[in-house]
């Protein structure tokens, strides 16, 4: 394929608009947004299954925060009610381990970096797959931040869909030496902010960052404080090792969801006013809760349980 016509949906992100729909019929505001981003995501799933071949291998690459877990899983669910068979890898993975990857200046290891990852494992795991159709991929430990000693067989069926989803999935050493038609390429992230007139009220780097700020503490119990202070780190690691590559996609998705500080807000304003009190951060927490507070609420129990918002609030369908 190429990308010539490698367009992307964009929606009116206007303050006063989300705010009167959010009072007036928040319901109706969720379910047309909702509605929208799967037929985005069929229209998709209409042009692979267009291409002739078989075991396609779909690289889905996205910054942090951008939905890429529940856009991968999405997907795979329109391939399967097209009796397709999609199966899901995870390059997290791929990890070699903290031992394994370069450090920062400040001695963390730098997880951003394209060669944190096994990336002669992966080449060969894409090879195999898209060829005899089965390989066996490792499982990464979290928790001790090394590999497991477990690991997964992948077998494929002849008409199979391979998504394999990571930030680096779009760097070209994942598909150098393969066929064009074989391995495609969609980014994924939150293309536009949202305005009021012609100023930001929240940049889309702020809406990705209040995403991080409300999962990391409720899931990974991560402190806002921590994800704050090195979300400049994560800012950077994009701008060099995943923007350059974004337009190499066929497909590009806004995973905006226009509501989505609506729903964010009670969670996000609590976490900000914490840094408040007492916290290096807390300039950057004052400009979020400020630009929270001049959204209205809406009811996160509103949401279906397939919104790409789960992935960041909890209560969904889908395991990450």
């Amino acid at each position: 394929m190429n990308n010539y016509l490698n367009t992307y949906r964009r929606y009116a992100c206007d303050l006063a608009r989300i705010n009167e729909e959010a009072q007036t019929d928040p319901e109706n505001l969720i379910r047309m947004t909702e509605t929208v981003y799967r037929h985005d995501l069929r229209l998709i799933v209409d042009q692979i299954v267009q291409i002739p071949g078989h075991r396609h291998v779909l690289l889905l690459s996205g910054p942090s925060g951008s939905g890429k877990t529940t856009t991968a899983q999405k997907l795979a669910d329109v391939f399967r009610s097209r009796d397709i068979d999609a199966q899901l890898i995870s390059m997290d993975d791929f990890y070699l381990g903290a031992d394994f990857v370069q450090k920062l200046p400040d001695g963390r290891p730098d997880f951003e970096s394209v060669e944190a990852l096994d990336i002669p494992l992966i080449q060969k795991s894409i090879r195999l797959l898209s060829t005899v159709g089965e390989c066996t991929i490792p499982k990464y430990d979290f928790k001790h931040s090394k590999r497991s000693s477990q690991t997964k067989d992948i077998v494929l069926q002849e008409n199979s869909v391979i998504i394999m989803e990571g930030i680096h999935a779009l760097h070209p050493i994942f598909s150098q030496g393969m066929e064009k038609e074989k391995v495609l390429k969609l980014y994924v992230s939150v293309k536009q902010g949202i305005k009021d007139g012609e100023s930001y009220v929240l940049t889309n780097q702020e809406i990705r960052l209040l995403r991080r700020l409300v999962r990391d503490y409720s899931f990974r119990k991560v402190s806002p404080e921590y994800m704050i202070s090195m979300w400049p780190t994560v800012v950077d690691g994009e701008k060099k090792y995943i923007r350059p590559y974004r337009y190499t996609s066929d497909f590009t998705v806004n995973s905006i969801h226009i509501y989505e500080p609506c729903v964010l807000k009670k969670t996000a304003l609590q976490l900000c006013e914490e840094l408040l009190k007492q916290s290096t951060e807390a300039q950057v927490a004052a400009h979020l809760a400020e630009s929270l507070n001049r959204f209205a609420d809406i009811d996160p129990n509103l949401l279906p349980e397939d919104s790409l918002i789960r992935e960041f609030l909890g209560g969904g369908c889908y395991s990450y």
